[in-house]
C-alpha cells in the first residue's frame, strides 16, 4: 500500500511594531518605571536591543509610568531605561518567548548617586499577565533529547494536563504522537507553524508535518484558559516557531541512525528460529543561516532527509497456521497432486501465486512446524525543506517570508 503525504506552508508577513502586544510567533516586554520613592516616571526612554540581529526599538513610558515593547521575535534582548535627572538602568539578559509578556519593572535612582546601573533579575516564579496555562520548550531540549524518530511531538507529554502513550520506536515514519489535553480528544488540538494553520484534514495533529528538531527555535503548549486569539479548538494549542538568521553565520551538518544490528530480536521470532526483523533508519541534513546585509537582511535554510526500511512496524506474523504441503511451487499441477484435487479455482490459484514487490509470496510457505513466523519490510522516506528570510524595511517595519515543505511517501507491507 502506497501512502504519499505532502505539506507546504508559505507565509508572507509585513509586521509593524505598533500592532498587537504578542501573537502566535512573538512576545513583548512591558513594565513600570518609578523613582526610589515609588513615584511614577513619565516619558522615560526605553530601548530594547536584539542580541541576534542588533535591532533596537525605542518607546517611552506613559502617564501611568508604564511602557510596552510589542511584537518582539523570540530570543535574547538587552533593555535600557533612562530619564532626565535619573541614572540609567540596564537589564542585560532578557528572554522573550512566543505568546508571552516578559515583565521588567525599573526603579531609577537620582542622577549623581553612586549606583550600579546594571540590574540582574531572576525570572518571576508566578505569572500575573493572564490565567492561561502553558509551557515553553526552546531549541536545546528539542535537538538534544533522545527522541524516537526525532519528532518534537514526543515532548508534548511533558506539559501539565497532557496524556499520551509511550512512543513506539518501531512505528514506521515520523511517529507523530496523539496527545490528549485535559481529557479532550487528540483531534481537538490546534497546531500552528509560524502562525499558519498546520492541521491535517484527517484530524488535528494526526497528519502534522513535523519540522526537524534542528530548525525549531521554540514551541509552546497552551493547555487551558488561553486567549481567544489562539482559539478554534477546545484541546491543546501548540505554537511552533522555526529559526531565523542572525548577524552571525551559523551552520551544521548532522546524521542520526538506528540499525537492527544493535537491537535484540523479538522473543517469539527467536523461539522459532527466525532472525530479527529489518529496522534501518537514517536521518541526515543540514542548516545554515546568517546575514545577507548586517542589521538589515537575514536568512535561514535547512534540509532533512529520512530513509527507513522497517520490518517491525505492522507486519510481524507469529505462528500463523499454513496449510501443510504448501511449497514454493504453487503451480496448478503441483497443488492438484499435493492436495488430491481434480482442479484448482482460478482465483485461489492467483492468490497462492501472488507476490509482493520484493518477490515474496503473499501467502508464505510454512516452516518446519507447519506454521509461519516472520516479517515483511515497509519503506518510508521524507524530504523536508525550510527557508526563512527577514528584511528590515524601516526601523518599525519588517518583511518576513517563511517557507516549509515536506513530502513523505510510504510503502506499507501487508
Amino acid at each position: 500500500m502506497n501512502v504519499r503525504r505532502t505539506a507546504k506552508l508559505i507565509a508572507v508577513l509585513l509586521l509593524s511594531s505598533s500592532a498587537f502586544a504578542q501573537t502566535q510567533t512573538n512576545g513583548r516586554i512591558a513594565g513600570t518605571v518609578k523613582d526610589q520613592n515609588g513615584a511614577l516616571i513619565v516619558g522615560a526612554e526605553v530601548i530594547t536591543t536584539s542580541k541576534a540581529t542588533g535591532e533596537a526599538r525605542k518607546v517611552t513610558s506613559d502617564d501611568a509610568g508604564s511602557y510596552s515593547v510589542p511584537f518582539l521575535p523570540p530570543g535574547e534582548y538587552r533593555l535600557s531605561i533612562s530619564a532626565n535627572g535619573f541614572a540609567p538602568k540596564v537589564f542585560p539578559d532578557i528572554r522573550v518567548s512566543i505568546t508571552e509578556t516578559t515583565t521588567r519593572d525599573a526603579t531609577l535612582a537620582v542622577a549623581g548617586l553612586t549606583t550600579d546601573a546594571v540590574s540582574i533579575t531572576a525570572a518571576p516564579l508566578l505569572q500575573t499577565e493572564g490565567p492561561q496555562l502553558g509551557r515553553i520548550v526552546d531549541s536545546r531540549p528539542v535537538s538534544e533529547l533522545p527522541l524516537a524518530a526525532r519528532n518534537f511531538t514526543q515532548l508534548l507529554g511533558l506539559s501539565t494536563g497532557t496524556a499520551t502513550a509511550l512512543p513506539d520506536n518501531g512505528t514506521i515514519g515520523r511517529n507523530t504522537q496523539s496527545v490528549s489535553v485535559n481529557g479532550a480528544r487528540f483531534t481537538q488540538n490546534n497546531f500552528q507553524i509560524n502562525g499558519i494553520d498546520a492541521n491535517g484534514i484527517g484530524g488535528r495533529g494526526a497528519r502534522l508535518a513535523d519540522p526537524a528538531p534542528e530548525t525549531i527555535a521554540e514551541f509552546k503548549v497552551q493547555t487551558s484558559l488561553y486567549d481567544a486569539t489562539f482559539g478554534r479548538a477546545g484541546g491543546g494549542n501548540i505554537q511552533i516557531v522555526t529559526k531565523t538568521g542572525t548577524n552571525n553565520f551559523h551552520g551544521a551538518l548532522y546524521e542520526y541512525f538506528s540499525n537492527d544490528a544493535l537491537n535484540a530480536n523479538n522473543p517469539f521470532l527467536k523461539a522459532v528460529g527466525v532472525r530479527r526483523p529489518v529496522l534501518k533508519r537514517n536521518y541526515f541534513g543540514g542548516t545554515v543561516g546568517g546575514p545577507v546585509r548586517r542589521d538589515k537582511i537575514f536568512f535561514f535554510a535547512s534540509y532533512q532527509g529520512i530513509r527507513e526500511r522497517n520490518g517491525i512496524s505492522n507486519s510481524i506474523s507469529s505462528n500463523v497456521l499454513i496449510a501443510p504441503g504448501l511449497t514454493d511451487d504453487s503451480s496448478e499441477q503441483k497443488l492438484s497432486t499435493t492436495f488430491n484435487l481434480p482442479s484448482i479455482n482460478p482465483t485461489a490459484l492467483k492468490l497462492l501465486n501472488a507476490r509482493s514487490a520484493r518477490g515474496e509470496f503473499l501467502i508464505p510457505t510454512p516452516q518446519v512446524n507447519g506454521r509461519y513466523s516472520g516479517s515483511a519490510v515497509s519503506v518510508s522516506r521524507e524530504d523536508q525543506f525550510n527557508a526563512n528570510a527577514d528584511f528590515r524595511v524601516t526601523p518599525k517595519n519588517w518583511l518576513t517570508v517563511k517557507f516549509f515543505f515536506a513530502q513523505t511517501p510510504q510503502t506499507l507491507a501487508l
